[in-house]
């Protein structure tokens, strides 16, 4: 009875409902304590890896000091861990169809766990630049296995949950600037701080391996990533080009936040590094209310014309940054940069599952995939203008793909669903 009821359901509907309950009922997605505790192991996997990234972009001076890195090298540096997650980014859905999420998962946290350990203990680029790129391959497995949970676990929903996903980006930010610039005040060394994200995917793993039930249950229905002629079809349904495009302006105008902004506090402001690493917790603490606030709104307002403002609102918090060269200014329009560019992702992934025809998993991996693309090329193409300036190459690298954002929010088109609308009065998780 039970399978037969899911047959019948449209692709909409099995978004919302998912499989069906005991006695052939449809599970309402989005509520109680099951999908919450799925939500926050998640969280905390994601988490642990903007953790990592802060670490190491607060501290890429004294690594490039210690390693004796030209700016190419530290390009090169600051690129390798997306470098490893376009590696397996575009499989890993494939492969959790597979072998199952959680183990996916687990997989994924436990190479970038092991991987980024053993950066504390590099002694050269080349040991560094292939500890990064390994840990970006776990980050690869882990990313869009673990949107696609969300997204059908919470199915009408997923703006918000999504939101409340992101965030976990922001909270690992806050978390390793403010650990990294306490860590090298005392220890007045960049090694130690690199143990502080392994021990977040620890926690993380315990996780994954304690709510393994959960995240099969997620993937219980369509939503999975898979290849070919699933990736083909999507690419195919209307507006997607549009999305992929705006994906990767948006990563490209905003990945210079995690890669560079402290570095740019520090080499263009001469702010000392425990101060360069406080100054950037602004961004990701306003990005937080603007994940869940936008993401939230999202799924009772249209999603395309959320993302046109919010791309303004980056456009404009961007000019008033780089435009200005009081610092008390600078961390006014980073508070306001962080709300606007941060909220863009949940609404977008959301936006990019409403268009995937029931290949949510599919969408997500084509859209993680373009970002990891701009997170390759943003670092690179930074490092190699440091030659005219480390500030003006910052600027541009932000700017430009900036304004290339909102003009393509301009072009998007969101399709409403019925179903979501129908249960738009739908409250709390």
């Amino acid at each position: 009875m039970a399978n037969a009821m899911n047959e019948s359901l449209s692709e909409n509907q099995r978004e919302v409902f998912g499989a069906a309950g005991e006695g052939g009922e449809p599970r309402q997605i989005g509520m109680g304590a099951g999908p919450a505790a799925l939500l926050a192991v998640l969280f905390v996997g994601y988490l642990a890896y903007a953790a990592d990234r802060l670490v190491f972009n607060t501290l890429l001076a004294p690594i490039q000091k210690s390693l004796g890195l030209n700016g190419v090298q530290v390009g090169l540096l600051g690129s390798a861990i997306y470098v490893g997650v376009l590696c397996t980014v575009l499989l890993a859905g494939h492969l959790s169809d597979r072998y199952g999420r959680w183990r996916i998962i687990i997989a994924g946290l436990a190479l970038f766990t092991a991987f980024t350990w053993l950066i504390g203990f590099s002694t050269s680029f080349e040991e560094a630049l292939l500890f990064r790129l390994i840990s970006g391959m776990g980050e690869g497995l882990f990313w869009p296995v673990a949107m696609a949970a969300v997204a059908a676990r919470y199915g009408a929903r997923k703006g918000l949950a999504l939101g409340v996903f992101y965030t976990g980006f922001d909270v690992g930010g806050i978390i390793g600037a403010a650990v990294t610039g306490a860590v090298f005040y005392i220890a007045a060394a960049w090694q130690p701080a690199f143990f502080v994200a392994p021990t977040i995917g620890l926690v993380a793993i315990a996780g994954v391996l304690a709510g393994r039930k959960g995240l099969e249950w997620s993937g219980k229905d369509s939503s999975m990533l898979a290849l070919g002629r699933d990736a083909l079809a999507v690419l195919r349904r209307r507006g997607v080009v549009v999305i992929l495009a705006f994906a990767t302006f948006a990563t490209w105008a905003t990945v210079w936040q995690t890669v560079f902004l402290a570095y740019y506090y520090r080499s263009v402001l001469n702010l000392p590094v425990a101060y360069s690493a406080l100054a950037y917790i602004p961004v990701p603490a306003a990005g937080i209310v603007g994940k869940v606030l936008l993401g939230g709104l999202s799924d009772r307002w249209r999603r395309d014309r959320l993302l046109l403002l919010a791309s303004l609102g980056m456009v404009a918090s961007y000019a008033v940054f780089f435009g200005s060269s009081d610092l008390a200014v600078d961390v006014a329009a980073s508070l306001s940069m962080g709300f606007f560019s941060s909220a863009l992702f949940p609404v977008m992934q959301s936006l990019a599952t409403d268009r995937s025809g029931g290949r949510v998993g599919t969408a997500l991996g084509l859209t993680t995939t373009f970002q990891s693309v701009a997170t390759i090329l943003a670092p690179l193409t930074t490092g190699a203008m440091f030659f005219i300036g480390v500030g003006t190459a910052v600027a541009l690298e932000a700017m430009v793909p900036a304004v290339l954002t909102l003009v393509s929010a301009a072009l998007l088109k969101e399709p409403r669903l019925e179903v979501g609308q129908a249960l738009e009065g739908t409250k709390g998780f």
